[in-house]
């Protein structure tokens, strides 16, 4: 039988040190790779096996059911997209809403995404780090044979699976990191005789990997009050320039620093015109609620604006 990596799913081999699943010790239970994450913390950014239209096919021709695994700064059409693509049975799976702003309701919170982004799908909100719901998708799971996980680095997917199997007295070894692609490949964890849990690699984003853009606890909102022709400056080089007096609140991760500028001599060349209270999605980050109609530049490249989840 061939063994595979339990940290990221890897073949377990020990030909060639520069392939994924290495490992020197011949009854290892991790690849060296895995191995050196969990006990050192030490990263390693690798090739990867497949992108995002291969786990898209895994999960068309394999899954019986798919939990799409998603959090509140992370939502945005690419997310939807992406979930559209799969033609199974399937949740959208809500994680960390702990770390949601106490002024959003979670029923309403559905609702918004559902007209938003028209999602007709059943919508699980939970909390792996808190245990918050998590029996909800427990059940679910426990209804299927073939149960496929999926979503983004930092979804909470792994956390997840390990919070499942702990609920079924089942151990599971899928290593927490908040390295891009931590799971290689795709790892079958079997919860009893009847059902089957299958962790896919995670999907690829097309923004570059920020750590401090995670928030590791509740999301407190950042307002600024703007001035006609203020500029607002956030993370290590992004800025936004508004041509009126509004209102800017950013639902961020608190490690982000949101700050007045004035003396800017950024080249700010995407112009964007907004209606009122709209969201704009910051790839990678979450988004800022501006209230009033205007023009904004910025240097960043604005992909959605979305109608607000506030009134």
């Amino acid at each position: 039988m061939i063994k595979t990596c339990v940290g990221c799913g890897a073949r377990l081999q020990n030909n060639d040190k520069s392939m994924i699943g290495y490992t020197p010790k011949e009854n290892a239970k991790l690849c060296e790779r895995c191995f050196k994450l969990k006990n050192y913390n030490q990263k390693e950014i690798i090739d990867l096996k497949y992108d995002n239209n291969d786990i898209i096919n895994i999960l068309n021709e394999n899954a019986e059911v798919v939990f799409f695994i998603t959090d509140f700064l992370s939502i945005n059409k690419n997310v939807i997209d992406l979930f559209n693509q799969i033609n199974k049975d399937k949740y959208l799976v809500i994680n960390k809403i702990d770390y949601i702003p106490y002024s959003i309701k979670l029923e309403k919170y559905k609702d918004y995404l559902k007209n938003e982004y028209l999602v007709d799908e059943k919508i699980i909100c939970l909390s792996a780090l808190k245990k918050y719901n998590l029996n909800e998708l427990n059940n679910r799971l426990l209804e299927h044979k073939n149960n496929y996980i999926c979503g983004f680095t930092n979804s909470g997917k792994s956390t997840i699976i390990n919070a499942i199997c702990k609920i079924n007295n089942k151990e599971s070894n899928i290593l927490e990191s908040l390295m891009p692609n931590t799971t290689l490949d795709v790892i079958k964890i079997k919860l009893n005789d009847e059902n089957y849990i299958f962790d896919t690699p995670g999907f690829i984003t097309n923004y570059d990997f920020n750590i401090n853009s995670f928030p590791k606890k509740y999301i407190k909102p950042i307002t600024i009050q703007v001035k006609e022709n203020d500029v607002i400056k956030f993370g290590d080089d992004k800025y936004i320039y508004c041509n009126k007096n509004n209102s800017f609140t950013f639902y961020m991760s608190p490690e982000i620093q949101v700050e007045k500028v004035y003396d800017c001599q950024n080249n700010l060349d995407n112009v964007v015109n907004l209606n009122e209270n709209s969201d704009v999605i910051v790839d990678g980050y979450g988004f800022i609620n501006i209230k009033n109609a205007c023009v904004i530049k910025t240097n960043i490249n604005i992909n959605e604006v979305r109608n607000s989840m506030f009134e």
